[in-house]
């Protein structure tokens, strides 16, 4: 059976066949044609995340994919046109669709029973699969994936172009690139010299990544030179897994954006605001004990603690990755003090699910001091601004893309209010917030991933075991 699915013959593989099986297996019904359609959101107010203030009592026209028109007050014409929908929103507010910056779309943590080691292409492309449409539900519209075997986020990037399922946009970055004896000896054979980190780059971007993510860590200078210069000649932005004293380095060979930025120092943070370096701190893998709790317990007060097996899970996930207080503590200012600089600081979470994972985020660049507006360009504008799409997507302005999240309560307010969606946009078509296809949510699917007994008491213990530890 020939497969028609993914039209660049150069990412056809293995993965583009899992993707097929799953196409004709899972596809519910029939593939209904979206009409080009006007969507009237009225009585809303909108937060552009362009840093303009709060803009009340508006109305949004989506024509087809695009915001045509935004318009002070409520929307008073009457149509008998079945191409045009009108929504009262009721007050709602109106924001771009959000972005996780730091995503490993089939990633599995804790791994008690080490699932991923000799886990098969398949199982691992539907957990993908799940989690990506899982956060689409949440909000975010778009990801953007750093690191990823089999290529598997380039395949399901094209399966959602195309339109045979509903998930978010995927930047997508394949397999990483690095030396040999990299990201602390994990990786047993790389790219050793400069010719050979080239070909690695190249190779990427010839299976049609949209970006090169490194560990710089352990890349001779010249090795770092080399990869940067090869990914922006093919047009691609770099990104680095990396630590203090290489994060310094690896901004001034030109980087384009630094994960996680353990250790990063003062010095680092503003050279990064001269010279433009993006800075995704993913927060929420870095929480001590004390952090984990301050998070959960405002979010009980709050009334978002309330579904058990989510707040378990996520609170599970987090010691799983468990910091020390000192370390929790210079990550948490070292955040405040790049946006307080001026540094393009993006939102991804690195912990899986996208969605829960990355509202989290969220939650915790406000507990971290950095204000809700800051937080929510953070999660929206900035990332559109790295990837450089700023001129179709990241803000509510008219020609842009409809990618739109709205909800019930103002986050400029409290930033948990992102928590209650209302509606979710992708291209102006209104996204199904009900779990599709199955009565399972993405959390069912993570807890029984391993069926045998003793699976919640060994993740546990999983756990524990980095309680107090610093990692990288």
């Amino acid at each position: 059976m020939k497969c028609y699915l993914i039209k660049r013959s150069q990412i056809i593989n293995r993965t583009t066949v899992v993707i097929a099986v799953l196409f004709f297996t899972l596809l519910p019904g029939k593939i209904v044609a979206q009409e080009l359609q006007k969507t009237v959101l009225t009585n809303c107010n909108i937060i552009d995340c362009t840093g303009a203030e709060l803009q009340k009592d508006m109305t949004v026209i989506l024509n087809g994919n695009k915001i045509s028109e935004i318009k002070k007050g409520k929307y008073t014409a009457v149509s008998n046109n079945k191409n045009t929908q009108i929504l009262d929103l009721e007050g709602a507010y109106v924001v771009p669709g959000l972005w996780n910056m730091h995503t490993h779309l089939a990633a599995l943590l804790p791994d008690p029973k080490n699932i991923q080691a000799n886990e098969s292409v398949i199982s691992a492309s539907i957990r993908a699969g799940l989690n990506a449409m899982d956060g689409l539900r949440h909000g975010f519209t778009s990801v953007r994936s750093v690191g990823e075997r089999d290529y598997i986020d380039v395949e399901w990037r094209t399966v959602f172009d195309q339109g045979f399922f509903m998930g978010p946009r995927i930047f997508a970055s394949g397999d990483f690139v690095s030396p040999t004896a990299g990201h602390r000896g994990y990786v047993e054979k790389g790219a050793d010299g400069v010719a050979e980190m080239r070909k690695l780059v190249r190779q990427r971007v010839q299976k049609g990544v949209d970006l090169i993510k490194i560990f710089s860590v352990e890349m001779l200078q010249d090795e770092l030179e080399a990869a940067i210069e090869t990914a922006h000649s093919l047009g691609r932005h770099v990104t680095t897994h990396t630590r203090e004293p290489d994060i310094y380095r690896a901004v001034k060979a030109g980087i384009d954006c630094i994960e996680h930025g353990y250790g990063i120092t003062d010095e680092t943070i503003e050279l990064m605001a001269k010279k433009g370096t993006f800075y995704d701190p993913t927060i929420i893998c870095n929480l001590s004990d004390e952090y984990i709790k301050e998070r959960e317990y405002r979010l009980k007060t709050l009334g978002y603690a309330e579904d058990e097996k989510i707040s378990y899970y996520r609170t599970l996930i987090n010691y799983a990755d468990e910091r020390s207080p000192a370390h929790a503590m210079h990550q948490r200012r070292a955040l405040k003090k790049a946006v307080d600089v001026g540094v393009k600081v993006v939102l991804g979470s690195d912990s899986m699910p996208i969605g829960e994972m990355g509202v989290l985020e969220m939650e915790q660049f406000v507990l971290s001091g950095v204000s809700e507006m800051n937080t929510l360009i953070a999660a929206t504008r900035n990332c559109a601004d790295l990837l450089g799409v700023l001129d179709k997507l990241g803000t509510v302005e008219e020609g842009k893309l409809a990618d739109l999240l709205i909800v019930a309560k103002n986050p400029l307010e409290n930033i948990s209010y992102i928590r209650e969606v209302k509606m979710v946009f992708k291209e102006g078509i209104s996204v199904d917030l009900n779990q599709p296809s199955g009565t399972a949510s993405y959390w069912d699917y993570f807890s029984t991933t391993d069926l045998k007994k003793g699976f919640l008491k060994e993740a546990e213990n999983a756990a524990g075991f980095q309680r107090g530890k610093t990692k990288e």
